[in-house]
């Protein structure tokens, strides 16, 4: 991972000529806040009515819909993160299933408090998103990247809360210290500077899209315009950059192999192969560190394969929730 970012500097933060350049651009024009821009209706299906839950850590929207079990959608933790991730994926579960698909805490249209908060207060957040929506219901869980790994941290600490996960390329962070871009963890310590090149750089259509194009998605040509628009938008609202800042100063990274015992739920890891940064052996240690774990390939895609390849993993998680799950290597 540190090669990727010294071949890829633009995408860690633009250190060196792009933090000159803030420097000048602030002393020059201020610290003018980008304005405001209205959540994108494409966030979510029409379908999808949108809800509000209370948690100990912030009000959490989501959008709902179907009815039977429940199914909760948790998209990963990013520049722009929203329950948007999954929207090319979870209207298709409706039929069978209540569709819970939350923004969480800091992202979104969800609260985004100043505080940033770690990966056991996430990790409480959606144990509370699970009790007020769900009930006494177990509800089966689908979350990405560093949220896959803190619904992960969640099982082992509320077993009693959810049925059985399905997450992709969970990581705890910690182990690697993925979170380290290039020359990120100094700037975000720099009060007003680090807002104002989040808000002039970073959060911008320019930043977003290359980051996508080179490292988020497996083959940059699927990139749409409607990620870019919609990332774009999430990561420009007011206190966005307060849970990113949190993220970069390393808050969200956990040691996820210290939990893995104690997830005593059937978990289903799907790795893209295609993940810049992500080796499959590195999701195989997981499954054979889980009690009940099966480990399934995504062919051709990167990080955010739900929003590269919607059809693929749609079907990949039928399969998932209708058959009889096996673990690896049993007859």
């Amino acid at each position: 991972m540190k090669k990727f970012w010294k071949r890829k500097p633009a995408l860690g933060i633009g250190i060196g000529v792009g933090l000159v350049g803030a420097v000048v651009l602030a002393l020059r024009h201020g610290l003018r806040r980008a304005p405001r821009e209205l959540i994108p209706d494409d966030i979510s299906p029409a379908i999808f009515a949108t809800r509000v839950a209370e948690t100990s850590r912030g009000e959490m929207i989501y959008h709902t819909s179907g009815t039977g079990e429940p199914l909760v959608f948790l998209h990963g933790i990013y520049l722009g993160a929203s329950s948007y991730e999954w929207s090319k994926v979870y209207p298709h579960f409706t039929m069978g299933h209540e569709v819970l698909a939350p923004d969480l805490i800091g992202f979104g249209e969800s609260e985004r408090p100043g505080d940033p908060m770690d990966a056991v207060d996430y990790a409480e957040a959606i144990a509370e998103f699970l009790l007020e929506t769900c009930g006494g219901r177990k509800p089966i869980i689908v979350a990405s990247g560093v949220t896959a790994g803190i619904a992960l941290l969640m099982a082992s600490r509320h077993p009693e809360r959810i049925e059985r996960l399905i997450v992709l390329l969970p990581t705890g962070l910690k182990e690697s210290g993925k979170w380290r871009a290039a020359g990120m963890v100094a700037l975000v310590g720099l009060p007003g500077l680090n807002r104002f090149v989040y808000r002039n750089y970073l959060s911008r259509a320019p930043f977003i899209r290359g980051w996508l194009t080179k490292f988020a998605l497996g083959d940059g040509s699927r990139l749409t315009e409607e990620m870019v628009r919609a990332l774009t938008t999430c990561a420009q609202q007011s206190g966005a950059e307060h849970a990113i800042f949190g993220f970069l100063r390393g808050r969200l990274a956990f040691d996820i192999a210290s939990r893995l015992g104690r997830v005593p739920h059937q978990v289903t890891i799907l790795w893209p192969d295609r993940a810049a940064g992500f080796p499959l052996a590195a999701g195989e240690e997981i499954a054979r560190k889980l009690p009940r774990a099966r480990f399934v390939t995504m062919p051709d895609c990167g990080i955010l394969a739900a929003l590269e390849m919607p059809g693929p993993l749609t079907s990949i998680l039928a399969a998932e929730l209708d058959g009889d799950f096996r673990l690896e290597g049993a007859a």
